[in-house]
């Protein structure tokens, strides 16, 4: 019995190493694919906690009034500001 799905098998050739971080990024195929007239779709994130640590974030998000998710953007935004003013 023959499969009409054919499993490609990988070719011999690498591909080339980027020179740059810049051109790692600008050469990733999540945004060769955003690149259209559309607004950029923005890009998920995860990652593991601890419970005590979750539950810190969650009880400190909640003092601000925001989200989780609201926080974490916030204190990497902050992080970031904060490195491009020294």
């Amino acid at each position: 019995m023959t499969s009409k799905f054919q499993i490609s098998r990988p070719s011999s050739t690498t591909e080339p190493q980027p020179a740059s971080a810049d051109e790692f990024v600008n050469g990733a195929s999540l945004v060769r694919s955003q690149l259209s007239e559309r607004a950029p779709k923005p890009v998920r994130l995860s990652t593991d906690l601890t419970p005590d640590v979750y539950e810190r974030m969650k009880r400190r998000s909640a003092e601000l009034r925001l989200t989780g998710s609201q926080y974490i953007r916030a204190l990497i935004l902050k992080d970031l500001q904060d490195r491009i003013l020294k």
